[in-house]
């Protein structure tokens, strides 16, 4: 069966006019509120984590150990094999187009070979430890290699677990990732390192406690995965059950070949493109560990952490704003997807800037939060690395516009270009440069990846995150937190007082110019979230209704809710 075009594909018989019109931003309000408090929590909980290995652990440990988890992450983006992208397209579509068979057939079809490659990468990761270890752990290559052999074991567990929570946010469902991943999982791992670090001063143990929360979480991921599964299919048989006689079984209109193979033609491309998008963000560390010293990389992982802030903000706009998108271009709603994309543009700029912003004013308090050894050099890698960020906040999720209409090819040449410039400037900056040089290279490879795409969607899609939401939150925080902290810093040091003395009214004033700029940011759709207001806007976006006669109460079908009821 071959790869619908964006907007080729028709909606269902029954649907009501409401369920192809506007998107409904108050459902997408409501679906990123709870992103955003389990990315809250992942991000404290991530920093906590960095803080506690960098003031319990050595730095020789620490380095090994931030070295060891990059690759240990690098190699479960490769065993994902894009699956993620994959199943938040195809799932959203089939059930937009009441396909739930094709969609239950689906999740096996990217589940098997995710657990497949999985085992065999930890099997490639046990046998080729010793020269891992002599890589990422210099210092102690034998302390290093079993560190290396504990988290191959979960290697599986890990790329398991997350294809499971991506097939739940393809059913509409945001709050099995909030909570088994962003929330559970961390906090595990946290208090995992806190119970390790007492028992013994050992980094075997160490790595130990990092992994092994990941087999609790795969076990609550599986079955939460088959509830929501199983709760769809229950109300596809009610519906279809006749006055009399038994139930006719659920037949779905695409067989396992076809559908395997237009999942995989989409996926594979990603496939590359997610392993050239986490070895952009980790493969640095590695680099630092091999070419410089894991105490250098120590330091470096410390400068760079609060970009997983970031990362994880950028993450929880865009797991509602995936099958959204994937929903409205599979019922030719282009004027819907550019909404959603321009509006998520500005929500992800209005909650990502103040972090850099305030990292890049107050990085001698950053820094020495972790210790007296990660000043120096850490400060200007944090400098140089919170202004790329800017402009890759700014510019929206353009990757996701271009994986979900379908280019996931021009997503592999953005991610691998990106790479590619990456551990060239790496391999030769990190030398006479350290881990400055590694800042100043991963920054190119961002800023090369931020413009390809921008560029793609613009001529491609005739789409643009730009609107007056943007510039109003842009400006809102450049004002609130660059202009005035770096004022007081100017006039009374960079002490954490005066940080704090600079960050606390720039707050407050960053609120009020975000509420007088509400109407511009959409904010309005939030206000379905109080009590009272969600039932009123339920039906309706922030915007004006669309003309015609409203939508039929049919039109709130099963397989419609499934897609943005992300409370599941």
């Amino acid at each position: 069966m071959p790869d619908p075009e964006p907007g080729a594909a028709q909606p269902r018989a029954g649907a009501g006019e409401g369920e192809a019109g506007a998107p409904n931003l108050n459902r997408l309000a409501r679906g990123g509120a709870l992103n955003l408090v389990g990315a809250a929590v992942a991000g404290v909980q991530g920093l906590a984590l960095v803080f506690l290995v960098a003031h319990l652990y050595s730095q020789r440990i620490a380095g090994t150990f931030f070295a060891a988890t990059s690759l240990f992450i690098i190699l479960q983006a490769v065993s994902w094999l894009g699956t993620d992208a994959g199943l938040l397209r195809w799932l959203p579509r089939h059930l937009a187009l009441g396909d739930r068979a094709a969609a239950r057939r689906t999740v096996p079809v990217a589940l098997v070979p995710v657990v497949a490659t999985a085992v065999l990468a930890g099997l490639v990761l046990l046998g080729t430890a010793p020269w891992t270890a002599s890589i990422v752990g210099a210092g102690d290559p034998g302390e290093a290699a079993g560190m290396v052999r504990v988290l191959a074991l979960f290697l599986p567990l890990a790329a398991a677990q997350d294809a499971l929570l991506a097939a739940t946010r393809g059913y509409g469902s945001m709050r099995p990732t909030v909570l088994v991943d962003k929330i559970l999982r961390q906090t595990l791992q946290v208090a995992g390192v806190v119970t390790a670090a007492l028992l013994a001063d050992d980094a075997i143990w160490l790595a130990l406690a990092w992994a092994a929360p990941y087999l609790p979480c795969l076990t609550i991921a599986a079955l939460w995965y088959l509830k929501i599964s199983r709760a769809g299919s229950a109300a596809d048989r009610a519906e279809a059950r006749p006055a009399a006689g038994p139930v006719p079984p659920v037949r779905g209109r695409a067989g396992w070949l076809p559908l395997a193979g237009e999942f995989w033609r989409f996926t594979a491309p990603r496939a590359f493109a997610q392993i050239c998008q986490t070895a952009f963000q980790r493969a640095d560390i590695v680099l630092v560990a091999a070419l410089s010293s894991p105490r250098e990389a120590a330091i470096y992982t410390a400068a760079t952490r609060f970009i997983v802030i970031s990362q994880l903000v950028t993450q929880a706009v865009q797991n509602v704003m995936q099958p959204a998108v994937s929903r409205l271009l599979a019922l030719a709603d282009r004027a819907g997807a550019q909404r959603i994309f321009a509006v998520c543009a500005s929500w992800n700029l209005a909650l990502a800037w103040p972090v850099h912003l305030s990292i890049a004013v107050g990085a001698p308090v950053y820094l020495g939060a972790f210790g007296p050894g990660y000043g120096g050099s850490g400060e200007t890698v944090t400098v140089i690395l919170a202004m790329a960020m800017l402009v890759a906040t700014a510019t929206g999720a353009r990757d996701v516009m271009l994986l979900m209409a379908g280019r996931s090819g021009l997503s592999l040449i953005n991610q691998s270009t990106a790479l590619g410039v990456n551990l060239v400037l790496n391999v030769l900056l990190i030398p006479p440069f350290g881990i400055v040089g590694a800042a100043l290279a991963r920054a190119c490879g961002l800023l090369v990846r931020t413009l390809l795409a921008l560029v793609q969607v613009r001529r491609i899609l005739g789409m643009s995150p730009a609107s007056a939401g943007l510039f109003w939150a842009g400006g809102s925080a450049l004002v609130s937190f660059a202009a005035l902290p770096l004022a007081v810093r100017f006039a009374a040091g960079s002490s954490a007082v005066a940080l704090a003395c600079a960050l606390v009214p720039g707050a407050i004033l960053y609120f009020a110019l975000l509420w007088v700029g509400r109407e511009r940011l959409s904010l309005t759709a939030f206000a379905s979230l109080l009590p009272g207001r969600r039932g009123r806007a339920a039906h309706g976006s922030t915007g004006p209704a669309p003309a015609g006669p409203a939508a039929p109460p049919a039109a709130e079908t099963t397989s419609a809710r499934s897609v943005h009821a992300h409370g599941n």
